[in-house]
């Protein structure tokens, strides 16, 4: 091959190598979700519910929660994010200021982007949820509609006591052998 070949070769690889790679997986991650679902459907199970969930109730209690208690979990986890995002990018920034050292003087360069960025991105982040409703500290428990939300749920009603004679009951400590089942009956 003449040099002119190499020449442009070599950066045609690299390109679709960096730039179409990334994309063929991505195309390949969603196909084997797609097909997982579809399974999961064709299978009787519900996509997104855990196996033991029951058919009738919901996956979560954020599936029955209303907007304002949906939006303060969404700004706790959007303060979250927003946290670890401006240390990820003052950490960046931290580390590529070194590049910047020549002769005992420093100097700003674009490198600085590559934190400065995230940095304003997470800062932007933590600013918005707390605009929204975040807190920062143990989040505060809500009771919305009858239901706490953020919070352990309070302790049951007294009633009646549980019937704790089953076989299958949980007793800690030690505990006597099942008896066995009924042998099935004789068949003439």
């Amino acid at each position: 091959m003449s040099e002119f070949g190499e020449e442009v070769l070599v950066p045609i690889v690299g390109v679709l190598c960096v730039f179409g790679l990334p994309v063929i997986g991505f195309v390949i991650f969603r196909l084997l979700a797609h097909r997982e679902r579809m399974e999961m459907i064709r299978q009787g199970l519900i996509p997104g519910v855990p196996p033991g969930v029951p058919r009738g109730m919901p996956a979560a209690p954020r599936a029955m929660a209303p907007d304002d208690a949906l939006d303060a979990g969404y700004a706790q986890r959007m303060l979250r994010k927003g946290i670890t995002l401006t240390f990820i990018g003052f950490a960046l920034t931290l580390g590529l200021s070194f590049i910047g050292f020549h002769d005992d003087s420093w100097r700003p360069g674009p490198w600085l982007l590559g934190g400065l960025v995230p940095l304003c991105i997470g800062l932007a982040q933590v600013v918005i949820a707390v605009l929204s409703g975040a807190t920062l500290g143990p989040p505060r428990p809500q009771v919305l509609g009858g239901t706490y939300y953020g919070a352990p749920p309070p302790p049951p009603p007294p009633g009646p006591a549980p019937d704790l004679s089953g076989p299958y009951t949980y007793r800690p400590g030690a505990t006597q052998e099942l008896r066995p089942p009924a042998s099935p009956p004789e068949r003439r």
